[in-house]
């Protein structure tokens, strides 16, 4: 009866008891990124992997408790040939996880999967020297296709568990997932069972690539008694200076394009974590790195023609939910290309921003405006009414998508919903509601689909027309045309925001 009763209860016991641990407060450091983006190699403005695996030698060796962490999208930024693609993201990712395994610290370097991962097809586990965790993704028989955690025990004894989360509702990964017969688990379900299986535990990660708030929802709905004591975020590229905190766990994310680490102190004591401090670090390469690359830079004729020298940084990859100078310059880009009186796009599809190191001009070349836009939309135009432009805005008082340009207005976050667009002028001129004017956007967001989402608006009431512009030729013909970038790093004021 005994025996039977500990085949019972015992697993459950596992998973909700703390490591028997001597007691003594330990301290651990975990260094975090996300959505590097292919950006692993390095240049005259960004460090790479190189620079990474020394920064991480140094601590690893310092801190016997302590891990690197990447919380997806290894895939898809720099305009790299077409047929290495995925390949190479890859084989720079090995060659990184090889060489810290040679210096005794592979088991330290822990990522989770990431939308881009699909964007060449069902991502092969095998391929990856350090396999990627997904315990979200399963097969309805066979059970989870990639690793679904990973518990690595220290040399001062501590067990550290680490679970990898997936979102489920992208397209591509949907597509993917459909044609390999796989499935997703419940989230919450996919923690819980992988807590249950690893036992006793000191530390509890959970790597989860998702919309911020998606996050937020399911850290409220994991039960205190599991012990999750931190979340590593990726997706929404944001930068968290301070932790976001939801239901008791804290929850970090470290900008995007290698550009930013997070590093995160704990203190662990049975089996709970007692402090954690945050902080985001900007991450770029020292002068004499920075010299060499800008003389290789100089002679990368596979970049294409030099299009126009940058004066000041651009930024806007990671400023997702305000105006920013890369947004200007893009969506500015847009109307000179089609002539139309105001043009948008999403941030969300700004994919690579420009620092300025040391005050040195940077040259920018066709490949660089590829990198910025790198999923090749079309342009199309529209004629949209006065009244529906109001609408569009009004709409992003309550989620901001769109970067602009011919077009400043103010929100007013005092006023009730639906009365915050203040101000609103049109090429200098007030916003007339009867008045017809022309509008450009991508032909993603223009896509009916999409068109609630990222234009606040039903598809019905607009038909566009497709030009011959794709997004990237648009930036090229600009920078071509402006021969000099220099827009204000802190943007041109076109959007307002009063609160």
């Amino acid at each position: 009866m005994l025996q039977l009763l500990l085949a019972l209860f015992l697993p459950v016991l596992l998973f909700l008891s703390p490591s028997a641990s001597n007691g003594a407060e330990q301290s651990v450091v975990i260094l975090h990124q996300n959505d590097l983006h292919g950006w692993l190699f390095p240049a005259g403005n960004r460090n790479g992997l190189s620079e990474a695996a020394r920064l991480l030698e140094d601590i690893f060796r310092e801190e016997p408790n302590s891990f690197y962490a990447m919380a997806g999208d290894l895939f898809t930024g720099p305009d790299l040939p077409a047929a290495r693609k995925g390949r190479m993201e890859t084989e720079l990712w090995n060659a990184f996880h090889r060489h810290l395994s040679e210096k005794g610290f592979g088991d330290r370097v822990i990522w989770s999967l990431g939308n881009h991962e699909f964007d060449y097809g069902l991502p092969d586990p095998a391929s990856f020297a350090s396999p990627p965790l997904c315990a979200n993704l399963v097969h309805p028989r066979q059970g989870p296709l990639y690793k679904p955690y990973q518990v690595v025990v220290t040399d001062e004894g501590l067990r550290v568990g680490w679970v990898g989360l997936l979102l489920e509702k992208n397209p591509r990964v949907l597509q993917e997932v459909e044609k390999a017969g796989l499935a997703f688990l419940p989230m919450r379900e996919a923690v819980g069972k992988a807590l249950q299986e690893m036992g006793r535990l000191d530390l509890t990660v959970l790597l989860i690539h998702d919309h911020i708030d998606v996050i937020q929802e399911l850290a409220r709905d994991l039960p205190p008694e599991w012990g999750v004591d931190l979340i590593l975020a990726g997706h929404d590229h944001l930068v968290l200076e301070k932790p976001i905190y939801s239901g008791g766990i804290p929850i970090c994310e470290a900008g995007a394009m290698n550009r930013f680490y997070g590093r995160v102190d704990l203190l662990v004591s049975e089996g709970e974590a007692t402090r954690l401090e945050s902080q985001i670090v900007l991450w770029g390469p020292d002068r004499l790195t920075h010299a060499t690359m800008r003389v290789k830079e100089s002679f990368d004729a596979g970049r294409g023609e030099v299009v126009a020298i940058l004066e000041r940084s651009l930024a806007g990859s990671y400023l997702r939910e305000r105006e920013s100078s890369l947004g200007d310059f893009v969506t500015d880009a847009f109307r000179w290309a089609t002539g139309t009186d105001i043009a948008m796009t999403n941030g969300s599809s700004l994919r690579m921003d420009f620092p300025i190191a040391y005050d040195q001009p940077l040259e920018l070349r066709e490949g660089d405006m590829k990198d910025i836009s790198p999923f090749r939309n079309a342009l199309v135009t529209t004629k949209v009414s006065g009244a529906q432009v109001l609408q569009i805005l009004e709409g992003e008082a309550e989620d901001f998508q769109n970067q602009v340009s011919g077009i400043r207005y103010t929100v007013n976050m005092k006023n009730p919903p639906g009365k915050r667009v203040e101000e609103v002028a049109v090429n200098g001129k007030p916003l007339v509601p009867g008045r017809w004017y022309t509008l450009t956007h991508n032909a993603y967001c223009a896509d009916p689909r999409n068109m609630q989402r990222y234009l606040h608006i039903p598809p019905g009431g607009i038909t566009w027309k497709m030009t011959r512009w794709k997004d990237f030729e648009a930036l090229i013909g600009y920078a071509r045309h402006l021969r000099t970038i220099d827009y204000p790093t802190e943007a041109m004021g076109r959007i307002e925001q009063r609160f």
